[in-house]
């Protein structure tokens, strides 16, 4: 019966939305034919896949079942789920705006996550699944103690709300407002309802099986999307000469000037991949996939997956991203002659970019096309954000309530407390749109700033936890409380700054891709300190939970050509994504015209091909050693 109100509610929300949208005139029928189509065979796979979770009685009534899918998912699964679970309307809307204000440079974001995806499947997935944990902040209470484990617990539910939560939501609206016309006030209660009684009602095995076919449509729908963009423009070629006559030609470029505010190369290849380690080997909405795989094999391949899928965002959405900033100085360079419909919203910097991509698909896509782009971004979101609502339950649930409010809770109880802190995490969410939505930089930009001045302390604690047996558990509280203490001081100070163009080193100025840098050595030395001067942590801390652990037998033991395949496809990752962040080129003009400087890109290259033969090196030593023992 639940499922048949869910369902009913969500396909008269679809059928409020496709009417609003005709009275406004934006979609023709076959947009709604297409929307109605794809929609109404969404909700029957979710209502499908919930319900024979449900019979199988792994997701309403077992703990394990709900949060970990009874830790028995597929690799294609595994994969598909985490590429799904990155993706959202976040991406769609705020990574093409910021396409449209600074060309190719965000790109790096999508393709430095190659590396950290090898990492994960390599070098932390082997730890976790030997350690057979349930949530991340578990191994910070088994690594370092209790206290360290509610503060990454409370860290992680704060960040998700105002930043994954409230960014996938603000950008749904901009896209239905760009769209059809409705209001973010009156579009994100529906989607927060829709989302949070879907991802409430199944389980992570529901949330996950749902991922996959979500993200087949979102990935194909972005493919055609592309190319139809890329036929408008005259093509590659098309989009290169225009950019060029505008004055545009480093948008090409991925590394910028190390002394810019935005993008500089220093902080994108040094200071990004730091802090999103937090995000794709310790955030809980993505190792929780991870957990879920029915054997490390099974982890490491889906893993590989999503690393190759990770290609693709830069061209679905960033190349989509410059096209609308190319409509927009056309139609300034002209005086409104050519595309005078492009000159009412202003692309180059401010909250404006984040329309690039919703008025490229109003104002250029055929009938049908819109109803599937829309639906492939609403899916996006969907995926991206029962995914989060999914995490909260899971941490709050096992890492605070149970763990210190109630231990003797019933595994009914752990689910439906799950459920009611769903519901209490979308209102969070709803309440920080405003601030989201008056952010100068833009959607993505201001979210991966939030997330740059709090992760570096969990990245900076957990990587001397995994490599450092001294490190202990007073040593990494202090540390991180540090870490904290800075990154949100230094995060209040420059929301409020006004920064000039060539101020890049003062404190509230700086690039937040610099500061990762300062956040994480602040950290690191108040953990080391802390923990010389403090009683060494005792050996139970240490078994399985580092790197220089062994592992267990059934874990350790290789797998003929399967394994072998498996390290091949992601040394082949490894280096496929290199490429591609520093293959772009480098730019030293910040505003106008082309010119790559052949000292910066070697820089560039040198750099990231010493980092990935550091990962290489320890990764091959740990596998040799393990087969040793």
């Amino acid at each position: 019966k639940f499922h048949f109100v869910l369902s009913l509610f969500v396909f008269l929300s679809g059928i409020s939305w496709t009417v609003n949208a005709q009275m406004a005139a934006i979609l023709g029928l076959g947009d709604v034919i297409v929307m109605v189509l794809l929609f109404g065979l969404t909700i029957v796979k979710a209502v499908w896949v919930s319900w024979k979770a449900n019979r199988q009685q792994l997701d309403s009534s077992s703990t394990e079942g709900f949060f970990l899918a009874g830790r028995d998912m597929p690799c294609w699964a595994v994969g598909l789920s985490i590429f799904a679970s990155n993706i959202g309307t976040e991406h769609f809307v705020g990574q093409a705006g910021a396409a449209a204000a600074s060309g190719m440079a965000v790109s790096i974001y999508e393709w430095s996550a190659g590396l950290l995806v090898f990492l994960l499947a390599y070098a932390f997935a082997p730890v976790y699944l030997s350690m057979g944990l349930t949530t991340m902040p578990e191994w910070f209470e088994r690594r370092f103690n209790s206290q360290c484990r509610l503060l990454v617990a409370m860290v992680s539910i704060v960040a998700y709300v105002f930043t994954k939560i409230a960014a996938t939501l603000f950008g749904a609206a901009v896209l239905l407002e760009v769209l059809t016309g409705i209001s973010m006030w009156a579009s994100v209660p529906i989607i927060l309802v829709v989302t949070a009684l879907y991802a409430a009602s199944g389980g992570l095995r529901a949330v996950m099986f749902t991922d996959v076919g979500q993200a087949v449509v979102f990935i194909l729908g972005s493919l055609i999307g592309m190319a139809y963009a890329l036929t408008e423009i005259g093509g590659v070629g098309g989009l290169v000469a225009t950019l060029e006559a505008n004055g545009l030609a480093y948008f090409v470029t991925t590394l910028r000037p190390a002394d810019r505010q935005n993008y500089p190369w220093t902080g994108m290849l040094l200071g990004q991949p730091l802090s999103s380690i937090w995000y794709w080997c310790v955030d809980q909405t993505l190792v929780q996939r991870i957990f879920s795989a029915r054997s490390l094999g099974h982890a490491q391949a889906g893993c590989a997956l999503a690393g190759y899928l990770k290609i693709l965002p830069p061209f679905l959405m960033v190349v989509p991203g410059m096209i609308a900033r190319c409509f927009f100085e056309e139609c300034q360079r002209s005086g409104g002659i050519l595309f005078p419909e492009w000159c009412s919203t202003d692309l180059r910097q401010g909250p404006g970019t984040n329309e690039a991509y919703p008025l490229l698909i109003a104002r250029t896509f055929p009938d049908g096309l819109r109803g599937l782009m829309i639906v492939s971004m609403v899916l996006a979101m969907m995926s991206s954000l029962d995914s989060v609502f999914n995490c909260v339950a899971t941490i709050f649930t096992l890492d605070v309530y149970v763990r210190f409010v109630h231990r003797d809770a019933s595994q009914r109880c752990q689910v439906w407390v799950g459920r009611l802190v769903t519901a209490l995490a979308a209102l969070c969410g709803f309440a920080w749109l405003p601030v989201l939505s008056s952010r100068s930089e833009g959607l993505y930009l201001a979210t991966q700033s939030v997330m740059a001045h709090l992760s570096p302390a969990m990245v900076a604690v957990f990587l001397l936890g995994m490599c450092w047996p001294r490190a202990n558990g007073t040593g990494a509280l202090l540390g991180m409380l540090s870490g904290f203490a800075f990154g949100i001081s230094r995060w209040t100070i420059s929301i409020n700054a006004s920064c000039a163009e060539w101020d890049v080193t003062s404190f509230s100025c700086m690039d937040f891709n610099h500061m990762v840098l300062i956040v994480v050595a602040l950290t690191v030395i108040v953990t080391v300190v802390t923990s010389l001067l403090t009683q060494r942590p005792d050996d139970s801390k240490l078994l399985g939970t580092c790197l220089v652990a062994s592992l267990p037998a059934h874990l350790s033991r290789p797998v003929p050509l399967h394994h072998e395949a498996l390290w091949l496809s992601g040394q082949a990752l490894l280096i496929t994504m290199i490429v591609l962040c520093v293959g772009f080129g480098y730019s030293a003009n910040p505003t106008r015209g082309g010119g790559t400087t052949v000292s910066g890109g070697v820089l560039c290259i040198i750099c990231m091909t010493a980092l990935a033969a550091l990962v290489h090196i320890g990764i091959c030593g740990k596998i040799l050693l393990n087969r040793k023992r």
